[in-house]
């Protein structure tokens, strides 16, 4: 239970931070573009059919989404390889080899990329050429996608802890226990706004940490494991949860605001754009639910699986990759399908928008740019 200090600590913190929002971002840097995972971009994406730019294989299976900013696009493969290519041809620029498989996309901040494998290594790299610029390990695997902002690295790990650690030095600045079952732990990555980091635990548990003392500000029983990342935007938290719901929370707090059911597990993060929020589920069915109470306004199938989150144009055409290999641009507004372009095989992680394009990875290790 938070203090009224505490309490007070968030809501300054909140109020200042929402004259920031939405964050929406011009590269794509880390997952969701950003550690409030937006799933948006400043960018317009197309709205007719796109053309296949370019396409590199990078040798082995993927199951992140590409992160991508001056000029190169990241990779990150359960090969144990991280691959460095050129944003405009798509060359391989460096490759790092990590100690394990990595699973998650890596951040990228401050001319640093940093990547986590499942045996707990988080390492950075000087983005430009690959060169190790420090390496730390933590107490158990990293299977979700690390997140900076202002100068820490926060991730969660399988041991039950999030780190947060100093982006520049690699120094552990604090960890905080998010207590699980045997088997739980942490499996998403988290979300930072100015005042709290967020994070979801495998047993349902959403937790609000202060992000300058680890300590706790608030805790929300949600309905069953959480594996996706929470979005934030307007003093609201939106988390998906293994029970089949959409959560609205308030960030100050942690009070729920609505839930809603939805026709499988959500996917990724809901991605909230004005006064819609717009989830997919694994069968592959896209929602526009309000933002104000949760209600379906509408929804429309894609016709294949889905493992991801949305991403989003400026001019709110979204895309999607499907497990069966295609590549969907969607007009939110109008409702309906705008173009499709079909992939060398499916994809996990979520598309990157970049400089009007769209930036994809399937399984297989092939990444395509579409324009």
């Amino acid at each position: 239970m938070a203090s009224a200090c505490d309490s007070f600590r968030v809501a300054l913190a909140l109020a200042l931070a929402a004259w920031q929002l939405p964050a929406l971002a011009a590269n794509w840097p880390m997952l969701g573009g950003g550690p409030d995972h937006a799933h948006q971009s400043t960018d317009a994406l197309p709205a007719r059919a796109v053309a296949r730019q370019w396409e590199a294989a990078t040798g082995g299976k993927v199951y992140a989404g590409p992160i991508a900013d001056a000029g190169m696009v990241f990779v990150a493969g359960n090969d144990r390889r991280l691959s460095a290519l050129d944003a405009k041809k798509g060359g391989v620029l460096w490759r790092f080899e990590a100690g394990g498989p990595i699973s998650a996309a890596p951040a990228l901040a401050e001319g640093l990329v940093v990547v986590a494998t499942k045996d707990g290594e988080v390492t950075a790299l000087a983005a430009f050429d690959g060169k190790r610029r420090w390496q730390v390990k933590v107490g158990g695997g990293i299977v979700a996608s690390p997140v900076v902002r202002d100068g820490m690295v926060y991730l969660g790990s399988v041991d039950q802890f999030l780190y947060a650690l100093d982006v520049k030095t690699g120094r552990e600045i604090w960890r905080y226990r998010a207590k699980d079952y045997k088997y739980g732990g942490i499996y998403a990555s988290p979300a930072a706004d100015a005042a709290l980091v967020y994070v979801g635990a495998k047993n349902g548990v959403l937790h609000a940490i202060f992000r300058d003392t680890g300590k706790p500000a608030w805790q929300a029983e949600l309905g069953s494991s959480l594996y996706g990342a929470p979005a934030l935007a307007e003093g609201r938290v939106y988390q998906g949860s293994y029970d089949r719901n959409v959560y609205a929370l308030q960030a100050d707090g942690g009070k729920i605001l609505w839930r809603t059911e939805l026709d499988d597990w959500p996917q990724g993060t809901p991605v909230p754009v004005g006064d819609m929020l717009y989830v997919c589920s694994r069968s592959g069915m896209l929602y526009g639910l309000s933002a104000a109470d949760g209600r379906i306004v509408w929804q429309m199938p894609l016709g294949g699986e889905v493992r991801h989150s949305p991403s989003i144009g400026r001019n709110h055409i979204g895309v999607v990759a499907t497990l069966d290999g295609r590549l969907v641009g969607v007009d939110l507004e109008r409702r309906r399908i705008a173009w499709e372009q079909k992939l060398g095989g499916g994809a996990f992680g979520g598309p990157a928008i970049v400089d009007g394009g769209v930036l994809v990875v399937t399984q297989e290790g092939v990444v395509s740019a579409w324009r």
